[in-house]
């Protein structure tokens, strides 16, 4: 049957048709699981530490410079792209652009640019998360106990 399609195919762009394919849905990167999970290690190190002021930018630097962090950048990249990773020439910001510039090196905007795109967590989802006693403001949770009905 393959080859009854590609003969298909083939006679098609014989007689110039277009033919196109059909795109597969790609899912979660693997690299997207493993910086959650070390975004997870280094907010429940904050979170139990009881950081003032804590956001998810500030739990983003942090786990940037983890050791979980580098194993998972080990895990996905090689050779010169994994470099990039690890330069600590000055990062130079287009100034009319961009409001914070706090990362003043390639390698550490490039690890939290990485890292920006694969969490997707506001810091009511982080702490309700890892917190067990943390609860949104707000939040009206019902528990309503199930009635059984006697058979």
């Amino acid at each position: 049957m393959d080859t009854e399609i590609k003969a298909a195919i083939q006679l098609l762009k014989k007689h110039k048709y277009r033919v196109s394919k059909i795109p597969t849905p790609k899912g979660t990167p693997d690299i997207h699981i493993f910086l959650n999970g070390a975004f997870g290690a280094a907010a429940n190190e904050m979170i139990k530490a009881k950081v003032k002021n804590l956001t998810i930018r500030k739990i983003m630097l942090k786990t940037i410079k983890t050791k979980i962090f580098n194993d998972c950048l080990d895990g996905a990249f090689k050779g010169k792209k994994r470099e990039e990773f690890d330069s600590i020439q000055p990062k130079k910001y287009n100034i009319s652009k961009t409001l914070v510039q706090d990362l003043m090196q390639v390698g550490k905007y490039k690890r939290f640019k990485l890292l920006e795109r694969a969490i997707h967590l506001d810091m009511n989802a982080v702490r309700t998360l890892i917190d067990p006693d943390y609860r949104p403001a707000g939040d009206k949770v019902i528990v309503r106990k199930r009635k059984y009905k006697k058979s």
